[in-house]
């Protein structure tokens, strides 16, 4: 019994539940757990650095949904940041799809170069005709697809602390977020390492022109946003463009459709239905003693499965009409039952 209560248990956290719900859930209805991600802690170093500068702006953050996630949308004072980022369930589905992993160093490199786009967007440093003489035309067009061409052993643009080595090079605006993210860099050592390029003067000038800044009010506020996820009505799953039953085989738990045999969907005109997850909370008692008496196992092995049914239900937003209280109760004892009996004999919550 000891090794049922732990599964029961693991039925409730198991990943490959939880990937397919996520799977099956749609962008903008993601719930983002922030504040559990390595993201959430490298952004507050981010404003760490900017404090010890002595900014004023903290440049905002949203999560985005494109092609390409990270970015500044053009002169808006915002990061653009990839929104499964925002969520460790999320970040690790996305690296089971074997797309890039990001590390410490990866995110906070990210993170000081956008914000330094931020900065000149939020004071309209482009504007300044010493930032044109020293970083070139802002408006220049950017290369088609970012192939441009660079100089390896050119010392008029700061190296990347990440790869590519030599964006600085792709365009004015990079060479400034480039040389702003080398520049507000902890013990990056700037004006030795740089101290006979002829990049150096980029970087005294971002350093003159910070310390002046640094606690002014932005002239820039809000903005238009690129693709930010909450305004996707697309699942995740089609999000990566792949198939979910291959998903679904391996879930746990998954008997949506079964569900639906046994309650109806609230636009079938009943004026009458009561949520069926209510009905479930009513009903819990006997729904434990008969799930138990059939399968042998304790209540506490068999009340994890009936509070997930309730939730299902519940989202799937199933009712149960009148009259037929004792009949469907009946058919979710047996569901239950089915379930509970399937994973003593199989380790598994579905059947093959």
């Amino acid at each position: 019994m000891a090794g049922l209560m732990a599964t029961a248990l693991a039925f409730k956290h198991n990943w490959e539940t939880e990937r397919y719900a996520l799977l099956n859930t749609r962008v903008c209805d993601l719930e983002l757990r922030l504040e559990e991600t390595l993201l959430y802690r490298c952004i507050q170093k981010l404003y760490d650095e900017m404090d010890r500068k002595g900014f004023r702006f903290k440049p905002p953050y949203y999560f985005s949904c494109a092609g390409d996630e990270w970015g500044c949308p053009d002169r808006v004072p915002i990061i653009g940041i990839p929104f499964y980022l925002a969520d460790r369930r999320l970040l690790r589905i996305e690296q089971e799809m074997g797309y890039m992993r990001y590390d410490r160093k990866d995110l906070l490199l990210l993170l000081r170069h956008e914000a330094g786009h931020a900065v000149n967007y939020a004071y309209r440093l482009y504007q300044d005709p010493e930032w044109e003489e020293i970083f070139g035309d802002f408006n220049a067009k950017y290369p088609i697809n970012f192939k441009y061409k660079f100089n390896p052993y050119s010392k008029s643009y700061v190296k990347s602390l990440n790869n590519p080595k030599y964006y600085a090079q792709a365009h004015p605006d990079e060479d400034f977020a480039e040389t702003f993210s080398v520049w507000l860099t902890p013990r990056s050592n700037w004006r030795k390492v740089y101290g006979r390029w002829p990049a150096i003067r980029k970087l005294e000038y971002m350093d003159r022109t910070m310390k002046r800044i640094a606690r002014k009010k932005p002239v820039v506020g809000a903005g238009y946003l690129d693709s930010p996820y909450d305004s996707k009505t697309y699942t995740l799953i089609e999000y990566y463009g792949r198939a979910l039953a291959r998903f679904k085989a391996k879930a746990l738990g998954v008997y949506d459709e079964e569900l639906h045999r046994i309650f109806s969907s609230p636009t079938n005109g009943y004026k009458r239905a009561i949520p069926a997850s209510e009905l479930i909370h009513k009903n819990r008692g006997f729904l434990l003693e008969t799930i138990s008496r059939w399968t042998g196992a304790r209540d506490r092995v068999v009340a994890p499965v009936i509070g997930w049914l309730a939730r299902c239900c519940s989202d799937l937003q199933l009712v149960q009409v009148p009259g037929r209280e004792s009949h469907n109760l009946a058919s979710l004892a047996s569901l239950g039952t089915a379930i509970v009996m399937n994973y003593i004999h199989t380790g598994r919550y579905i059947s093959d």
